[in-house]
């Protein structure tokens, strides 16, 4: 009996760990180096990207140094999700990443930018941004830096956080190296816009006056 009670305690008390133990970003699938999707709140978007590639790498080791890409923000990695992957060295090809509908508060993760004796440039078209971690990678010790629009990298691995409302992130990579990479996501628990209350409060007043006209009835 004693040993029943130790496990019902034991479950109990690791019942609420496990629910705050989820993921606080849905960072997309993808399905090939152009299209994936993921959840943003209720909102499935589907995101496609154009520009310069070398092909989606699934490999989940890309993120095994877990510090650089999270925070106390954005508890999880992409894991297997896919990464797509880019040499660069095109300083007039423009990169896009296009969602199907609006984001508020998009992320980025990016790999292995750069070499510790050669920087690579992520430039960035539009919006702001701001880098909420960075650190060492699958491929040694590593350092992102941000000036203005630009994240620079020396084997740098690191999270990115846009503010505003986006349908598309635009940015140049205009250093050639073999390789570096990038994916984006947005919160899974996402606050809706103000537009999404509106039609969220007209459905529940219909439900009302629907469920008061059955009652007269």
């Amino acid at each position: 009996m004693n040993g029943l009670r130790k496990t019902a305690l034991a479950l109990a008390v690791m019942a609420p760990l496990q629910a705050f133990a989820v993921d606080t970003v849905s960072w997309a699938k993808w399905a090939d180096a152009s299209t994936g999707q993921f959840q943003y709140g209720a909102t499935t978007v589907t995101v496609t990207y154009t520009g310069q590639t070398i092909g989606m790498d699934t490999a989940a080791y890309i993120y095994n140094v877990p510090s650089s890409f999270t925070n106390a923000e954005v508890t999880n990695t992409p894991g297997s999700n896919g990464t797509i992957l880019m040499t660069g060295g095109g300083p007039t090809v423009i990169n896009n990443f296009h969602f199907s509908s609006p984001v508020t508060d998009p992320y980025m993760d990016l790999i292995s930018v750069g070499r510790d004796s050669q920087p690579v440039n992520f430039v960035f078209l539009n919006g702001s941004f701001s880098i909420l971690a960075q650190g060492a990678g699958n491929w040694g010790g590593g350092l992102l830096t941000q000036s203005g629009m630009t994240a620079t990298g020396w084997e740098g691995n690191g999270l990115l956080k846009f503010y505003g409302t986006y349908t598309d992130i635009s940015f140049i990579t205009p250093d050639d190296e073999y390789y570096y990479g990038a994916t984006v996501g947005g919160l899974v628990n996402a606050v809706p816009e103000p537009s999404s209350y509106a039609m969220l409060l007209a459905g529940l007043g219909l439900a009302g006056a629907m469920a008061r006209r059955r009652k007269n009835k």
